[in-house]
């Protein structure tokens, strides 16, 4: 997992899942720089890719707020980034079609580490089954390994045992597939599957 988007499930892994602007807040050190640049690349103008990131995050807040809470935060967040694109050429232009590239494109137009999360799911279910749950719920669902613990009645450093290992096995699984360019940062760079 990219150096974003473990920032990103932080707000969810220090208890603060209750807190929507402690999430928002979180999120947006985390992913703010990521998100400007999938912006600016689909309006070309700064101030106005400022704008509509500023926008992303009230929409955010206002979802939290009422009850919306996300598997993936950061992948939530460039969904909602997407669909503000969205609403902004349709004001712009009401009559006009939105580009047929934005909504092929989004995808594509995610940071690695980003794109590189999105594919972890797979992996994770081909785990066995008490690492798959600690990934799921630790990883996927975002509970803290302290509330998983809980639930699942196992003691804390077996919980954390459990998804450590879990994270190792994962690992050796993406590594095995894909060749992964990471920073001296930890954040991924690129990736290709291997032949």
């Amino acid at each position: 997992m990219g150096r974003q988007t473990a920032l990103a499930k932080d707000s969810f892994d220090s208890g603060t899942a209750h807190r929507p602007e402690a999430e928002v807040d979180g999120a947006y050190r985390a992913l703010r720089k990521g998100l400007l640049g999938f912006l600016r690349a689909n309006v070309h103008e700064p101030s106005l890719a400022e704008d509509l990131l500023h926008e992303v995050f009230v929409k955010a807040t206002r979802a939290l707020d009422q009850g919306e809470r996300p598997a993936n935060l950061s992948a939530w967040l460039y969904r909602v980034a997407r669909n503000t694109l969205i609403d902004h050429h349709r004001r712009e232009r009401p009559t006009a079609e939105v580009p047929e590239n934005l909504e092929a494109g989004a995808p594509f137009s995610l940071p690695p580490e980003q794109t590189l999360a999105l594919c972890l799911k797979p992996f994770i279910n081909e785990l066995p089954e008490k690492y798959r749950e600690a990934l799921l719920a630790t990883a996927i669902e975002g509970r803290s390994v302290a509330e998983w613990a809980r639930d699942t009645g196992l003691s804390p450093s077996a919980a954390k045992s459990r998804v450590s290992r879990g994270r190792a096995m994962l690992r050796e699984k993406v590594l095995d597939c894909c060749h992964v360019e990471v920073a001296r940062t930890g954040e991924v760079l690129d990736y290709h599957r291997r032949q």
